[in-house]
């Protein structure tokens, strides 16, 4: 039996993963030489480094060096992960 606070979390957990297959599918498509373990581990990664207090700038560069991107593309792809994992 679910106790009372699991319910909730199986709830949100379905729209989460949702969230982040379209976060992924997005960047794939877009820059298909990105993989899906490359998105799937920089999104959390990104908002590990925003909310240590590192600046966007340095973000930047840093998913530019992960991922290979351009500026834009890696300010597109840290604006997603904001938006998608809630950091």
């Amino acid at each position: 039996m679910l106790s009372a606070l699991a319910v909730p979390a199986l709830i949100w957990a379905v729209p989460a993963a949702a969230d982040e297959d379209a976060f992924v599918d997005r960047f794939t498509t877009k820059h298909a030489f990105l993989t899906e373990e490359q998105l799937r581990a920089e999104g959390p990664r990104i908002c590990a480094v925003l909310g240590s207090g590192v600046p966007a700038s340095e973000a930047v560069a840093m998913v530019q060096d992960d991922l290979g991107v351009s500026v834009p593309a890696a300010f597109e792809i840290i604006s997603a992960a904001i938006t998608t994992y809630d950091c």
